[in-house]
């Protein structure tokens, strides 16, 4: 059974109480391996409370960004605030390169002075703790991340994964440094710092990318076009353009329909066509489409400037008085034109030749038509 979409309030409150938990969690962790690590002296259980660490200062700052992303469009910002989750994602991916740059150099500098320290084993025991913990940490949130559909949770589960990575990196290292081979152990610390620092890019990376309007990938544009094209009267559709804005994606297409519809039906078809969209993929939230009455890109396009006004001006001057409307049709270089009187309304008898006069007289237009209700 699908689960139903969460509403704006029910997904930041789920957002909120996984930062939460994520804060205690990494809090209780960062305490244990770091007190550990300085008691023992493990310069590899001492990286990976850094990480930890690090992990607390990006659950602080994810719950932060997350409050700000719930608020609604203002008059500064029209789109809402989606994208403080998508900040939030960046600083978080520079967050963990800046640790795996300071890990790697500490330990670097510490097997090149030629530092060594034979852990104690209740090292092994705080890293247990951890991998363990992480882990559980990492599926609790990314379970809710694929809920509420947010990257910024996401990413934290991501950052949970690669604490609870480097924290079995950390066990072996342990292990090897208290069999007597303390390189090992600087070695694992800086395979903790290659694992953090190989994350924060690509979270980085793949944030900005949504920074700058990156569109949904492909397969996700051709289920929208599919969907497009189940609305009546939609003949054809082109120029689909998406953006992702935190979670949410915007959405704008041209539809092309009937040339001859009215504005009010083509107004009707563009609010349902769009609300169809919006309810078949619920991570839609804003569709604008515009409609066109021939495709876009062909070889002659419709240049015309509104002609309306000289033609009505011009039918003044003729027989053609007293109709009831006056509908355009446009194409190309020249439009036709539909005159439609009422019921109990005579239609002037030389009209043809009116419209032929009409003809020569302006080379846009392509014929004038009459015709009578009922």
């Amino acid at each position: 059974m699908t689960q139903a979409p969460l509403s704006d309030k029910e997904r930041y409150a789920t957002i909120t109480r996984v930062n939460w938990v994520c804060s205690i969690v990494d809090a209780l962790l960062s305490v244990l391996k770091l007190s550990v690590g300085f008691l023992t002296r493990s310069p590899a259980l001492i990286a990976d409370g850094v990480h930890s660490l690090s992990d607390l200062a990006t659950d602080i700052l994810a719950l932060i960004l997350g409050n700000l992303a719930q608020h609604g469009p203002d008059e500064d910002h029209p789109y809402g605030h989606a994208r403080y989750e998508t900040v939030g994602t960046v600083a978080l991916g520079a967050t963990l390169v800046a640790v795996a740059i300071g890990i790697g150099y500490e330990n670097i500098m510490a097997a090149w002075h030629g530092e060594s320290i034979t852990p104690h084993w209740i090292a092994l025991v705080a890293v247990a703790v951890s991998v363990i913990s992480k882990e559980a940490l990492f599926h609790y949130t990314m379970k809710h991340a694929k809920v509420t559909r947010s990257n910024l949770l996401e990413a934290n589960a991501w950052h949970s994964r690669s604490d609870s990575l480097s924290s079995v990196v950390v066990f072996f290292g342990i292990l090897g440094a208290m069999a007597g081979y303390p390189i090992v152990e600087y070695v694992a610390a800086l395979g903790v710092a290659i694992l953090i620092g190989k994350m924060g890019i690509e979270l980085t990376w793949d944030a900005s990318q949504d920074l700058a309007d990156r569109g949904v990938i492909p397969e996700k544009v051709d289920a929208y076009r599919s969907t497009l094209y189940t609305s009546d009267a939609v003949d054809d559709v082109h120029m689909i353009r998406t953006r992702l804005m935190g979670n949410n994606v915007f959405i704008d297409a041209h539809i092309q329909v009937d040339p001859h519809l009215t504005v009010s039906e083509a107004h009707q078809l563009n609010d349902f066509t769009a609300a169809k969209l919006k309810k078949k993929h619920d991570e839609i939230t804003d569709v604008t489409l515009h409609i066109d009455f021939e495709p876009d890109g062909i070889e002659q396009p419709t240049v015309l400037m509104p002609k309306r006004k000289p033609l009505e001006e011009a039918l003044a001057e003729t027989n053609f008085k007293g109709y009831k409307r006056c509908y355009l049709h446009y194409k190309g270089t020249q439009l036709s034109v539909e005159l439609l009187y009422a019921k109990d309304t005579d239609i002037p008898e030389n009209h043809q030749q009116i419209a032929q006069e009409l003809m020569e007289r302006f080379e846009w237009l392509a014929g004038v038509e009459v015709f009578k209700e009922g």
